[in-house]
């Protein structure tokens, strides 16, 4: 494999830090200290970027903030992602009616990135930005993965660790049967998952504690693993607090596109979770069918 250049992977983390930090604008130093990249390479890259119109530089604070030219590469990113962008104009419609938070999310390598978000969530522990990015090891992201090979999702398992492995192929296997038979994922609140949403606060929040936190987050992403996660059965009368109702968007190969997800729901019984969810999912397959895509004909035991 070819290795990627230095100064492209910078200026990669670089315009990465600001799609987590929409509306941001930081000076060379807090950019060095948040990426750990030295004074020299990030004022080298940064200058580029301006130079290109990527991002422009406040004379007088000497900030740097996203530029004009990035207005077009959206554009024309979402005309060439039409499920994407037909998955937003659905969002909103979600939001509203279950009156909790809508997101849009996708799998880009080991990392699950938050595209679009609408409303906002029940459960204050829940609560996602655009541009956030987290580790996608299981068993977080089950809804990308439970129509897939062997391979690929050995090479999921193979993101943790030897004990925790061990653990993940016990339960995954039922958990990943349960979200194909209902065409979504459930996960419900533990105090990981609290923990999970005050550190991405603490993240966007303090940008120089970076490093550390994005560390900190691949730990308790693990350690989910060892938790009732996914809801496997849901009892109609019961009440839970659910963290996300995840439901996929396929392409026209049969592979997920995209997640959208209803996020942060309190106090829900079994009952309303599976309408929630049959609601969810109808609106993906709507996405699915208007893009070309199909719904996998099997699946991989």
């Amino acid at each position: 494999m070819v290795r990627p250049a230095l100064a492209a992977s910078r200026a990669i983390e670089i315009l990465n830090f600001f799609a987590a930090h929409p509306g941001g604008a930081f000076t060379l130093s807090e950019l060095s200290a948040s990426l750990g990249i030295n004074l020299a390479s990030a004022l080298s890259v940064l200058q580029s970027l301006e130079d290109a119109g990527y991002l422009v530089r406040h004379p007088r604070r000497k900030t740097y903030e996203l530029g004009p030219s990035l207005v077009a590469v959206g554009d024309a990113a979402l005309r060439s992602n039409r499920a994407v962008d037909l998955a937003r104009g659905e969002m909103r419609p979600l939001a509203e009616e279950f009156s909790t938070e809508a997101i849009i999310s996708v799998s880009v390598g080991d990392e699950l990135v938050i595209l679009a978000v609408e409303g906002r969530p029940q459960l204050s522990s829940a609560d996602v930005r655009v541009g956030q990015r987290m580790p996608l090891v299981p068993p977080l992201g089950q809804v990308f993965f439970a129509w897939s090979s062997p391979h690929e999702v050995d090479a999921w398992l193979g993101r943790l660790d030897r004990r925790m492995q061990a653990t993940a192929r016990i339960h995954l296997p039922v958990t990943l049967a349960a979200v194909r038979e209902r065409g979504y994922s459930i996960t419900v609140e533990s105090p990981t998952r609290t923990e999970i949403g005050a550190t991405l606060e603490r993240l966007a929040d303090r940008p120089r504690e970076a490093p550390r936190l994005r560390d900190r987050l691949a730990e308790l992403a693990a350690a989910l693993g060892e938790e009732d996660y996914e809801l496997v059965g849901v009892e109609a009368e019961a009440t839970y607090d659910i963290t996300t109702i995840v439901a996929p968007v396929f392409d026209a190969r049969g592979q997920v596109a995209l997640a959208m997800t209803l996020n942060g729901l309190r106090q829900v019984t079994g009952r309303q979770v599976t309408a929630h969810g049959d609601r969810l999912a109808a609106t993906a397959r709507l996405v699915t069918k208007q893009t070309g895509g199909r719904t996998p004909d099997t699946y991989f035991e």
